[in-house]
């Protein structure tokens, strides 16, 4: 057995080349999915809270200025354990309980519900919760009224909750179904970055995420589930980088098989943030799918799926055409100037105190990367997420397409890592265009040098003052221009108008050298 290190979903890993042969798998129907049990809202107090709430995060957001309020759930059913042997075929060879944790933010008046609710496959590869399509776009979804669903997804998230609160957080299990003899032995599982202890276990089972999430999305639509009192009419399903690479498995494996109990999807649409593809393991003991494998095409599922790409994270062997024809709606963008990591997610996330009790603090650091000392990117992705949310909305709703952008030009396809094209200032050309690197005012590198995950590192270069000075005649030309390309954005709807004034109020503030 050999074993070797391969990125998938922006996290770094170590994966066997073979693993144990599972029991045979029984051939999946297309079915209705069963209701999980509910328990909550779990109490919050100056003692116990939510870990990830927005009331302990880096930067506190107090959500009742906003209308809206936070509470979690505990979630309780049964999970199979899947194989996905082909395109089109899935097969069942286990199922067991299940509990974990769902939090909620929504707003408290219901009548100021956009009816949209977005569910998001909470990032592991912290080993602890990460909310990051909220932290990216929160301010989107509490402008538009959207209620947000957060979901723990992964047996090594539940490890650092049950750190974290171990009272709170007790009843939450994703224990294998199958005994010791039948599964994988820890040699064969995913090892973890850094010397991490290891992410799997043969106790437990990476593979039920599937029908959790099937049954999230089901549940948050019941009469009988959390958001009774609310009209839903539509719910995405959402995730960044690991998670993202979750949503585009369960888009390609799992969305034909399950559906409500009247035969329409779970979910209504997916998008996507850092992952390059739906490549991670449909359970914690299957082989990585390699290069060529048609399982990593993203396939029709007459709903739209929209995904995003960073400079770290460009999967350009994964690329696809974009399609607006039903059943295949779907966009792949690829973001100029944009990082895994960047400035905006370490501002948002859980605070230090309580990433400390988890064990795992520490970990999201780049103090071992050859460029650690320079300014991390502060390129804001998440106006380029906001206006990808509003699309979905509008191509789910409406049935209008989204706007369309070209690749980044990619300079060596033969390299190691895809090598992009730069223009003169060092910035990246094609793509998914910004006025961040269309007026721009410093260098945007993808990732940083060095040991473990530097990779996903980006950091930023002040463009030199010569070089300003014949960018731009004053601070007020500089305004304007970007003014005027923020207009264009805005007009094609690469950005959202409510992003547009925010982008003109931050120009307004610069100050050239």
């Amino acid at each position: 057995m050999k074993a070797r290190a391969v990125l998938f979903g922006g996290l770094l890993v170590a994966l066997t080349t073979s693993v144990k042969a599972l029991p045979a798998g029984e051939p999946v129907a297309r079915s209705a999915v069963a209701l999980p049990s509910v328990q909550g809202p779990v109490a919050t107090t100056d003692r116990t809270w939510p870990f990830a709430s927005t009331e302990h995060s880096v930067t506190r957001r107090d959500l009742s200025r906003d209308g809206y309020e936070e509470q979690e759930y505990f979630i309780s059913g049964t999970a199979r354990v899947y194989n996905w042997p082909a395109v089109g075929r899935l097969e069942s060879f286990a199922q067991g309980p299940y509990t974990t944790r769902i939090l909620v933010r929504r707003p408290r008046n219901p009548a100021k519900f956009s009816g949209t609710v977005i569910v998001e496959a909470l990032n592991p590869s912290l080993r602890y919760d990460a909310a990051i399509m909220w932290i990216e776009s929160q301010n989107y979804f509490v402008e538009h009224g959207d209620v947000y669903v957060g979901v723990t997804v992964k047996p090594v998230a539940i490890d650092s909750l049950q750190r974290f609160d171990p009272q709170r957080y007790a009843p939450l299990s994703m224990k294998n179904p199958l005994p010791p003899s039948q599964t994988c032995p820890q040699s064969q599982l995913p090892a973890a970055p850094g010397g991490l202890p290891p992410e799997s276990s043969p106790a437990t089972e990476n593979g039920l995420i599937w029908d959790i999430l099937s049954q999230t999305g089901a549940l948050v639509r019941s009469p009988a589930g959390p958001l009774r009192d609310l009209r839903v009419s539509r719910v995405y399903l959402t995730g960044d980088s690991q998670s993202g690479a979750f949503v585009l498995i369960y888009a390609n494996a799992i969305h034909p098989f399950a559906t409500l109990a009247d035969g329409k999807p779970i979910y209504d649409g997916y998008l996507t943030s850092s992952a390059s593809g739906p490549g991670v393991p449909v359970n914690q003991c299957a082989p990585q799918a390699g290069p060529g494998d048609p399982r990593l095409v993203m396939q029709p599922r007459g709903v739209p799926i929209i995904r995003l790409i960073n400079q770290t994270d460009l999967g350009y062997l994964n690329r696809r055409p974009d399609s607006d024809e039903p059943p295949d709606l779907y966009r792949g963008y690829e973001i100029a100037g944009a990082a895994h990591v960047h400035e905006w997610v370490l501002q948002w996330g859980a605070d230090a105190q309580d990433v400390a009790k988890t064990g795992a603090a520490g970990f999201l650091s780049n103090a071992p990367c050859v460029q650690h000392a320079a300014a991390g990117s502060e390129f804001p992705t998440q106006y380029v997420l906001d206006a990808a949310f509003a699309n979905l909305e509008l191509w789910s709703r409406k049935g209008i397409p989204p706007p369309r952008a070209a690749p980044l030009e990619i300079g060596d396809p033969a390299h190691a890592r895809a090598t992009l094209a730069l223009d003169e200032f060092g910035n990246a050309r094609g793509g998914l265009r910004t006025p961040y690197v269309d007026v721009p005012l410093v260098r945007y590198a993808a990732y940083m040098d060095g040991p473990g995950i530097c990779e996903l590192w980006g950091y930023q270069t002040p463009l030199p003052p010569d070089t300003l000075h014949h960018l731009y005649r004053s601070a007020s030309d500089y305004r304007a221009k970007v003014a005027a390309a923020t207009r264009r954005a805005v007009k094609e709807r690469r950005i959202t108008p409510s992003d547009g004034r925010r982008i003109v109020r931050e120009a307004a503030g610069a100050r050239l050298p």
